[in-house]
Formats: structure tokens, C-alpha cells, sequence
């Protein structure tokens, strides 16, 4: 509106102003919807009028209503070839068998419960193409969410056969996701026509070969591998029974499958990858070195308890296993033809979801690992919550012909430089008689310094220390070897805990004015220097001398003692 038309007509200015918030005004009317008119033909059935004597209805009646004929049976109408066929009934399996392997109690195979015919002409150019030996050809890209024969060039279908003649070799050259998948779908449906044994390893080599390229391959290629097992009844591939066999467990529904008890092991490494709290691969004593000790006496614990805890041979008998069943479309996302696609139901054994072998495992891990810690001379151990005591002496046989002696002296350290060995002391012969000579030295040096300092006050002398048991003469304490010399001091204390007296241990410690824990730990202290380990252990406020360390304690007296064994 122009300022001549604002002056002319003030109120009309002010209904637009207060119309630019009308937002319903901006809105766009909704239109009533329009329905179309029904043009079907419709059948009506019509009732003659009731005829009166004269041949004329009478007037003011209406005819009585006569009842309607039954329906028909609806007429079935033609079904074109491209569409599904009317659903069968899949009540009865068609085939059902009981698997070799001990987790699967059953599998029940059902056809598929509709026919469809859009994947037929796939199939028969896979029949017609398969025997044709490829040749060498340029690298020709392709892409397709479904790849089939139809929708390749001539230089993509070269390249795909000369491709899949070096696949059958063994030998993976670089090409598309796509051309995985064509051959992928491939040998799902020639499985029958090639062998199903040729088919589910050709399918897993690719698997193994593209995993790393393709990861999304782990999303199928694992449960089609076993689908075609279960419908075949073939066992897992070899390799799925040790290296892969994480990798396959970990991307199937059904880990079960990969599962087979063969004497390869198979089923501890299923218990260590699906059933243990602790990954003793984490352990800081892991290490290149000690790696083939863990896995060997690890690994062998694990499947040395299975075979003789169970009633038949392959599984833990004293944990409870739920059964479960399993309902699967065999292939599921895969291009494949209803003649070969199946639905599977399976009844199992889930070892997985058992919470107590899952503690059972885990503790039986970590017991091992401990064992293998005291070989190796650490001193740390895992907590180990509630290991059956059955269970103990089975390991304790087992790995005591795999892990090594235990030894008493610490690892040779290692090599020192040449140039740090000149910052080290003389080594000389040990002598009480110098040592007697160095501390008569001290004293005088600590007379002079307080003469020399000395003022009014008059300095005491400053007795000297009290031993807290008799010394034996120089002449047998110089016959004393290296590593007993340093217990001479705690021989008593030593002796008590030999004999596991509490008191005696308190009235010593109190004699030199300490705690037993404090006496205890300079005695433990020591023997970690020199031998490795610990001597003592608290026992209910008593310390007594670790079993497998008695003998040398005694040596150790014996030694003090100046007797001879």
C-alpha cells in the first residue's frame, strides 16, 4: 500500500498489519477428499413379488424375503511364474538327523514355504558358466547390491572368470566387493550340482582370504558357511577348529556349530573365548618369551579337566547347560533359490550362557596361571574365588609335568657395560676379624670428634650394641657361606616359626624392642634377595615357614648351628 492510499483509508493499513500474524490465514485451505466411483460390477439378486389368487400383488404387503443361495468357492486366479506360489505347510520336517557333534541334539530341515521363480535364470547361467576356464583379462570394475550374470559387460564377466580361476588356485587378486558376492551367491546355489564339500570350502577360503579387505564379509559369509553345513551335515572347516575359530564363533548366531570334538583342543579354546571372565593374553606376564608356557598349560589344564570331568568325554559335567532351540532361514540375505533354500531348526546345548561354567573356567584359568607364576618365581597371584578342591589335585598331576622346576635363585641379571664396572667395589674375602677392625676404627674416630667437642657437660660413652642372641666365635661364623650369614641375627626368630610357637616369636621381637611383622619382614626380605621368594607366611598372628620352603629354612639353622647335615 503507497503512502497516498495509507493517507486515504488508515484503517485498512491497520487490518494488514494485524493480519501479517494471522498464520491460519497463510495456511493453505484443505481440500475434501475426492473419492473415486466404484466401477466394479456387483450381482443383485432380486425376489419376485409374491402373486395374489387374481395374479396381482395385494396392496399395502411386501414380499417375503426368500433366502440366499450359498456362496460359491471363490475362483483361483492364475499365478504368473515371476510371483510366489501359495504357501505350503511346513508342520512335518523333511528331513531331521542328530549331528556328530555333542552340543546340537537335533537338526530338523523344512522346505521353503513358498516357490518363487525370479532367481531361476541366475541359476542357469551359473550352471552354464561354471565349467568355463578363465582367461587373462584387464581388471574391470563392477558394482551391484545384488550382483548377478545378467548385469555384467563383456569385459566385467572376462575379468570375474579370470578372477575366480585364480580364486580356485588359491590365489586372491585385488577386485570389487561385488564380484565376491556373484561368487558367493554362486556356490550357495550349485552346492548340489559342485558337491556341498567343495562349495562350503570354497566358501570359507574366500572368507578367509577377503576378511581383512572386506570386513563386512564377517557379517555373513560365517552363517552361511554353517547353514550349508547343517543342511549337508558337514562339520565345521579344519581351520575353524584353532585359528578362526574365535572369529567364525564370534559372527554366527549358532556358535555352537564351530564346535567339534576332534582332539584338536577345540573345545577349551571355545571354553577360554566364550565362557572365561579373564583373558590371560592380557597378562603382563604374557610376554614373547613366556607365551608358549601359558598357551600349552593353559590350554591343556582347560581340556585335561574337560575329558575327565565329564561323563561322556566332552563336556563339563558338574555345571549346568541350558538346552535351547534355534528357528534360522537358511542363506538369509543371500541370492538363492527356494529349490535350495531351507528352514532350519535346530535343538542345542548353549555352553555359553551358563553362568556357573563360566565361573568354573574362569577360576580354573587363573589357578593355572598362578601355578605358572611359581614356576617362574613371581610372587604375585590371581584371586581365585571357588575352584572345586576336586578339581586341585587334577591340575596340580597335570601341570607338573608341563611347567618347570622351581628354582630358588633369581634369573641371571643382565650383562652390566663395561664403563659402570669401574664404579664398583673391591671384592674382598669376608673377615670378622676386619670387620672388628672397622668398627674400632669408628669408635675412635667418635671418641676424638666428642673430646673435641666436649665443653662442660660431660658426654657418657656410648655403649655398644646389644646382639639379640649369643655370637658364635670368628672362627665359625668365617666358615659360614654367603647366603646364611645375613639370618644369623633372626636365627631364633627363624627357629620359632620353624616350630610354629607365636609366643616365642613375641618375646623375641619384644626383646629387640620390634613387631613380629617387622622381624618377619626383614627375614623375608632377605630370602627375596637371595633366593627369590619368601620364607614366611602370617598364620592367625603366627609366623610359620612356607611348605615348600621348609627344607631350605632348615639347611639355613643348620648352617647357623655350625652342624653338619
Amino acid at each position: 500500500m503507497s503512502e497516498w492510499d495509507e493517507k486515504k483509508d488508515p484503517k485498512a493499513r491497520e487490518q494488514e498489519l494485524d493480519r501479517f500474524w494471522d498464520i491460519d490465514a497463510l495456511i493453505p485451505k484443505k481440500r475434501a477428499p475426492i473419492y473415486p466411483a466404484n466401477t466394479d460390477t456387483a450381482e443383485l439378486i432380486l425376489e419376485p413379488p409374491t402373486a395374489t389368487p387374481s395374479g396381482a400383488q395385494e396392496e399395502g404387503k411386501v414380499a417375503k424375503p426368500q433366502p440366499l443361495p450359498p456362496a460359491e468357492e471363490p475362483e483361483r486366479h492364475y499365478i504368473p511364474p515371476h510371483s510366489a506360489a501359495t504357501e505350503r505347510k511346513t508342520d512335518t520336517p523333511d528331513e531331521s538327523y542328530a549331528p556328530s557333534n555333542a552340543l546340537l541334539r537335533c537338526v530338523r530341515l523344512y522346505r521353503w514355504k513358498n516357490e518363487y521363480r525370479y532367481y531361476e535364470a541366475f541359476v542357469r547361467d551359473a550352471i552354464r558358466l561354471y565349467p568355463i576356464r578363465g582367461k587373462e583379462a584387464p581388471r574391470a570394475h563392477f558394482f551391484s547390491y545384488v550382483p548377478q550374470y545378467s548385469q555384467m559387460s563383456l569385459p566385467q564377466l572376462e575379468w570375474y572368470l579370470w578372477w575366480r580361476e585364480n580364486m580356485r588356485k588359491g590365489v586372491a587378486l585385488d577386485t570389487d566387493y561385488s564380484y565376491l558376492l556373484l561368487y558367493t551367491y554362486e556356490l550357495i546355489n550349485l552346492a548340489e550340482n559342485i558337491g556341498a564339500q567343495v562349495a562350503r570350502e570354497a566358501l570359507f577360503t574366500l572368507w578367509i582370504s577377503y576378511r581383512q579387505t572386506f570386513r563386512q564379509l564377517d557379517g555373513y559369509l560365517p552363517e552361511w558357511i554353517c547353514d550349508m553345513g547343517l543342511i549337508h551335515r558337514l562339520p565345521p572347516p579344519k581351520e575353524c577348529r584353532g585359528k578362526y575359530l574365535a572369529a567364525a564363533m564370534s559372527h554366527c548366531a549358532l556358535r555352537e556349530y564351530y564346535v567339534c570334538y576332534d582332539g584338536a583342543r577345540s573345545y577349551a579354546h571355545a571354553l577360554l573365548a566364550f565362557c572365561s571372565n579373564y583373558d590371560y593374553h592380557k597378562s603382563k606376564f604374557y610376554t614373547e618369551e613366556n607365551a608358549p608356557l601359558f598357551d600349552q598349560a593353559v590350554v591343556g589344564a582347560l581340556q585335561e579337566i574337560s575329558d575327565k570331568t565329564s561323563e561322556d568325554g566332552k563336556l563339563f559335567s558338574m555345571t549346568r547347560m541350558d538346552d535351547s532351540k534355534m528357528l534360522r532361514d537358511a542363506y538369509s540375505g543371500a541370492l538363492c533359490s527356494y529349490r535350495f533354500k531351507r528352514k532350519i531348526e535346530v535343538e542345542y546345548c548353549s555352553f555359553s550362557r551358563s553362568h556357573e561354567l563360566r565361573f568354573l573356567v574362569t577360576d580354573l584359568v587363573k589357578y593355572t596361571e598362578n601355578q605358572i607364576r611359581a614356576a617362574l618365581g613371581i610372587r604375585s597371584r590371581l584371586t581365585v574365588n571357588a575352584l572345586p578342591t576336586e578339581i586341585k589335585p587334577l591340575l596340580d598331576a597335570y601341570l607338573e609335568g608341563i611347567l618347570p622346576k622351581r628354582s630358588r635363585i633369581l634369573p641371571r641379571p643382565e650383562p652390566v657395560a663395561e664403563y659402570e664396572r669401574q664404579y664398583d667395589l673391591p671384592r674382598t674375602p669376608l673377615s670378622l676379624a676386619a670387620a672388628d677392625e672397622i668398627e674400632e676404627r669408628s669408635w675412635s674416630v667418635t671418641r676424638r670428634l666428642v673430646e673435641a667437642f666436649e665443653e662442660e657437660n660431660e658426654v657418657p660413652p656410648i655403649p655398644p650394641a646389644l646382639p639379640t642372641e649369643p655370637v658364635d666365635p670368628p672362627s665359625a661364623l668365617e666358615e659360614l657361606p654367603t647366603e646364611a650369614l645375613p639370618f644369623a641375627p633372626y636365627r631364633a626368630f627363624l627357629r620359632a616359626a620353624l616350630e610354629g610357637n607365636g609366643q616365642e616369636q613375641e618375646r623375641l621381637a619384644r626383646a629387640t624392642g620390634t613387631l613380629t611383622d617387622g622381624v618377619a619382614d626383614a627375614i623375608n626380605t632377605l630370602a627375596a634377595d637371595l633366593f627369590g621368594d619368601v620364607l614366611l607366611e602370617d598364620a592367625d598372628g603366627c609366623y610359620t615357614v612356607i611348605e615348600d620352603y621348609r627344607s631350605l629354612a632348615e639347611d639355613l639353622l643348620k648352617t647357623l648351628d655350625g652342624k653338619e647335615e
